[in-house]
């Protein structure tokens, strides 16, 4: 939409206001009072109908009212009846329930009957009637729909974040059903087996528990799954938009049009034969292929031939200047819209223009400048309100395609955080049960009581990977380095290594995120490598911190650091790079022999672009 819903309304009231003061101005020589009222009631309007800017409207609208009709006792000769649109609209704004409609109503009739008062001819006392009522429900649905179409936009972030807070909740129950019964029944097995004497009945219980976490880790190795589409809150806000937008459009043609057929019985009868029968012939016409493009347009799809239509359309309007016939230009502005909304942005404007400007060159030939001014003014003011009042509706249906979108994608990157969270938190914890595990059953027997030892560490572990799983639902919880540099140590000195630890404290955003990197290359030497020795490095010098942790007994194979690009985003170093990259920092990984390095580096300040844990 080139314009604003807020700047299409105010554009909207601009020109109504210099209608209005053109139309004074030229057809009744209005003194000061009358423009100074017409500019003043305007300004109100802006401060009642654009969003967010309602606060003092019930106080303002009296004021507009007494400024509307106080012309009316100062300069009584130059009133003209019908101008109180911009009041209309403001009673329904400001006014609640069925009241407001009595007040339009009660509007409509008292300027009726002024309109008779001054003893104005019928087509003055109807148009007196109609005005108010055809500017007050277009206004009212221009300043109502920017009103809601307001709030949906300001909706979609609050959507997008609830889609996040769903989508963690939905896999925190999916980690938390998959790890903490496989962790659970981990550690009952290895209490099960502790307190058993036979080695057959022990290796039998922790032959299954390593079972149940190798099972477990394979599954937080990939992302966890969340088949379906992802629900997002329905809000009843988009069919009110078009509940409001379609009868305020259908109302406001057929106002126009009985205008239309009240001002050719009024020629006829003062002059009979001096109507524009032309006009009046192809009238039925032009308003059917109005509204055959206004629907298509509703619905949210191009008018089937589009090109043939527009051109009928503008058939219909300027066939009867070939015969002098000039009335078919007062509904040069329903058309205009139609090709405001049809032709693409860069001619759409300069089109709408050039079909206001006919009207204005128009009038300004026949009458004077000050008609063309009015003329043109008009045509814009009702492309403008059909233009937004259609154009509106069809941004629901975009901005409920988005809506949808935009939670799909929050919940996206919240599935992937969290298949990130597991993969990082929980992953050490498991690898650390089936390695004690493992070295339970080697040890049976070699070394019962090395082995009851291991099985020990094992249900240390399960604890421990316990503990770890609740840091997933808690977003804001971030992990401890010096934590992490203990629990390494813990870790590697039990999977039989001689660890050498030389670390200054982190402070600022590095430390937890190089919590998680040593957590997770103290994983990969678990899983990689049995390792004889470990030398676990922190330093801080210029600014930067770096984190070096290098292991020998590296295993034949390919090395962790050279995974492929092919594997699953937001796991293992991968995951450590993205992290580290989002605080301006760096992984590198080397292996020589059978020694394996990791080596991280990254700004002590520098900005936390990602939630970390």
């Amino acid at each position: 939409m080139a314009l604003s819903p807020a700047r299409l309304l105010a554009a909207f009231i601009c020109v109504m206001c210099l209608v209005r003061v053109l139309f004074h101005v030229g057809e009744a020589s209005a003194g000061p009072v009358t423009v100074d009222s017409i500019v003043l009631v305007a300004a109100l309007q802006l401060q009642i109908s654009l969003p967010g800017r309602r606060r003092l409207s019930a106080v303002l609208f009296p004021v507009q009212a007494v400024l509307n009709y106080l012309p009316l006792l100062v300069e009584a000769g130059s009133w003209r009846a019908g101008g109180s649109g911009f009041v209309a609209a403001s009673a329904l704004l400001t006014v609640s329930g069925p009241a407001a409609w009595l007040v339009l109503g009660l509007i409509a009739v008292v300027e009726g009957a002024i309109a008779v008062a001054l003893d104005r001819a019928p087509v003055h006392v109807y148009y007196a009637v109609v005005a108010p009522l055809n500017l007050g429900l277009m206004l009212y649905g221009l300043s109502r729909l920017a009103d809601l179409l307001d709030h949906v936009q300001r909706e979609r972030s609050e959507l997008a974040a609830r889609a996040g807070e769903v989508e963690r909740l939905r896999l925190w129950r999916h980690v938390q059903h998959l790890v903490v019964s496989s962790v659970s029944a981990v550690e009952h097995l290895a209490r099960r087996a502790r307190r058993q004497g036979e080695a057959e009945a022990v290796r039998n219980q922790v032959s299954r528990a390593v079972a149940i976490a190798r099972k477990a880790l394979d599954r937080v190795r990939s992302l966890p799954p969340a088949d379906g589409p992802i629900p997002f809150p329905p809000r009843d806000h988009d069919g009110r938009i078009v509940r409001l937008a379609t009868p305020i459009l259908v109302v406001t043609h057929v106002l126009f049009i009985g205008q239309a057929l009240f001002n050719f019985a009024a020629g006829e009868a003062l002059d009979p034969g001096s109507g524009d029968v032309g006009y009046l012939a192809l009238m039925p016409v032009t308003f059917a292929l109005q509204f055959w493009h206004l629907a298509a347009l509703r619905a949210g799809r191009r008018p089937r031939g589009l090109g043939w239509t527009l051109v009928a359309q503008g058939m219909t309007i300027y066939l009867p200047l070939a015969d002098g016939e000039t009335a078919a230009l007062m509904v040069s502005g329903f058309f205009a819209s139609v090709v405001l909304l049809c032709a693409r942005a860069p001619v759409s404007w300069p089109l709408c223009v050039a079909i206001c400007g006919i009207a204005a060159v128009e009038g300004w030939l026949t009458r004077s400048p000050l008609l063309g001014g009015y003329q043109f003014c008009t045509a814009l003011a009702t492309a403008l309100a059909v233009y937004g009042l259609t154009r509106l509706v069809a941004l629901v249906t975009e901005l409920r395609q988005t809506r949808a979108e935009l939670v799909e994608l929050a919940a996206l990157r919240e599935r992937l955080r969290v298949g990130r969270d597991v993969h990082d938190l929980l992953g050490r914890g498991l690898t650390t049960i089936v390695l004690h595990g493992e070295l339970t059953l080697r040890l049976l027997d070699v070394d019962p009581g090395r082995a009851m030892g291991q099985l020990d560490r094992v249900t240390e572990a399960a604890r421990a990977a316990l503990s770890d799983t609740a840091r997933v639902s808690a977003p804001d919880q971030r992990l401890s380095l010096a934590a992490e540099v203990e629990s390494a140590r813990a870790v590697l000195e039990s999977a039989g290594a001689a660890v050498r630890i030389d670390a200054v404290p982190v402070p600022g955003p590095a430390e937890p995120v190089l919590a998680v990197v040593l957590r997770e290359a103290v994983t990969n030497v678990l899983r990689h490598s049995t390792p004889d020795e470990c030398l676990v490095e922190i330093t801080v010098e210029d600014g930067r911190v770096r984190l070096r942790v290098t292991n020998d007994g590296a295993n034949d194979g390919p090395a962790p650091a050279l995974t492929s690009a092919s594997d699953a985003p937001g796991t293992g170093l991968p995951s450590l790079r993205a992290r580290l990259a989002a605080i301006g920092g760096e992984l590198t990984t080397t292996r020589t022999g059978d020694r394996f390095e990791l080596l991280a580096r990254t700004p002590v300040d520098h900005e936390d672009l990602t939630p970390t844990r």
